[in-house]
């Protein structure tokens, strides 16, 4: 039967999870490529019939990815951007720069899709014949993308780079924001290793653009670009000055390009790391030759869901934050320190593979009422070994575990102060569902 509704496209994509574990999931992710090569293949290879800018890093990957797009749209490029996960709508991750694609056509090519892959099987030799949900979800995107006539896709990984899915384009370009302990139990325990996982996303001979990087990730960084013989524009060999500042409105910009041009934007987000996002992506514009006043103006108004997004309800002023690294989350607790200098209360989770101990650290530093709380099901997360780490990291604060996020929400409410939601994107996007419920 065909689809009538988006609902049915999400829940037929969502059945394509593993359930057959004999291959082991150990197998199945080394021969991804592969398999994604075959999929796309036996679809016509949508994502030949656009150009595509590729992103990988531990953070600010999504946000950069929309930077690029918005500014690409404004240039006339019809430009689409796939990013992963969503924060309360699956339609978040595939859109044009932003914006929703019709309904009409996300069931119409969700139905291509179906009939397409009605008759793919992967071959014994790589693992599961069906494909996985992000292979299904990458090759969706690519089918809207390649249907809707888009000039340009921005494309964030989904996990590491190397073995991604999203690893089979030939893009023109590839993007590496900041490294980070994240995924440890899958891309390994080391800024090195991690970084070897993600550099990999480089091309031959292509343009590579490097965010603020620790040493050992830009040493890898380097000598991958250097193997592929690809071009690489560091940020700080970009860009000479740089300052912002985080006021009631957003956060102010301000920076010189060491090409000599200066500017200054007052950006709708908040936060250093988001105001360094906005620059690499006016560099990048720049150094391809599609950056516009107009773009400048349309990436200053850029809100990015779930990114120090602030909400009132009750009277009181509610913060959610996706971020779920040390250092991201370091930058969201100084914003937020800085705007509501007496504090408030936190409602902090993360997923497991994340750099649970120091993430834990930041959040018992800076907050005296914290309430931990489960970061959906959709990924393990262990919330008691979080409680258990803050309990030992202080004795003063008050520390609760409320896994249920509804309960955890209405508590967090009673307390005079501004909320800060932080830690995960599930846990972000769980909540802003129990928000949107409450009276």
């Amino acid at each position: 039967m065909e689809f009538t509704h988006f609902g049915q496209v999400t829940e037929y994509l969502d059945s394509f999870s593993y359930t057959d574990r004999s291959s082991g999931p150990g197998f199945i992710r080394n021969v991804r490529l592969e398999r994604m090569e075959n999929l796309l293949a036996h679809i016509g290879n949508p994502e030949k019939d656009f150009k595509s800018v590729h992103i990988a890093g531990s953070k600010g990957k999504g946000s950069t990815a929309t930077f690029i797009a918005v500014l690409l749209r404004a240039k006339g490029h019809k430009t689409g951007l796939y990013l992963s996960p969503h924060l309360s709508d699956y339609r978040e991750r595939f859109t044009l720069a932003g914006e929703f694609f019709s309904d009409e056509f996300l069931i119409s090519t969700a139905n291509t899709l179906k009939e397409k892959v009605s008759t793919f099987r992967n071959p014994s030799e790589l693992g599961y014949e069906h494909p996985s949900t992000f292979e299904m979800y990458t090759a969706y995107a690519y089918l809207l993308f390649s249907l809707s006539g888009c000039e340009y896709a921005v494309i964030e990984t989904g996990l590491g780079g190397r073995l991604d899915a999203t690893n089979t384009l030939q893009s023109t370009a590839s993007v590496l924001t900041p490294i980070e302990l994240e995924h440890t139990n899958v891309l390994g325990n080391t800024i090195h290793d991690i970084a070897v996982e993600k550099s990999k996303i480089i091309k031959p001979f292509q343009k590579v653009f490097v965010s603020p990087q620790c040493g050992e990730a830009l040493d890898v960084i380097r000598a991958e670009a250097e193997a592929q013989h690809a071009q690489v524009h560091l940020f700080p060999e970009m860009i000479g000055s740089f300052s912002s500042e985080t006021e009631k409105d957003g956060e102010k910009l301000s920076f010189s390009s060491t090409g000599g041009r200066h500017f200054e934007l007052q950006l709708s987000v908040y936060g250093r790391k988001q105001a360094e996002n906005a620059a690499l992506a006016i560099m990048i514009a720049e150094e391809m030759g599609f950056l516009t006043d107009r773009g400048i103006k349309a990436l200053s108004e850029t809100v990015l869901p779930g990114r120090f997004e602030i909400m009132r309800h009750r009277g009181k002023t509610i913060v959610f934050d996706v971020a779920h690294t040390v250092n991201s989350l370091n930058d969201t607790v100084r914003t937020f320190r800085k705007l509501w200098p007496q504090g408030g209360v936190c409602i902090f989770g993360a997923v497991a593979g994340k750099d649970i101990a120091h993430m834990s650290r930041v959040i018992t530093e800076n907050f005296s009422n914290i309430i931990i709380s489960r970061p959906g099901m959709f990924k393990k997360s262990n919330i008691d070994e979080i409680f258990r780490l803050m309990k030992d990291q202080v004795c003063d604060n008050e520390i609760q575990m409320i896994s249920d996020n509804r309960a955890a929400m209405e508590k967090a409410l009673e307390d005079e102060g501004p909320i800060l939601i932080t830690g995960s994107f599930y846990l972000a996007g769980e909540l802003l569902s129990v928000l949107k419920d409450l009276k």
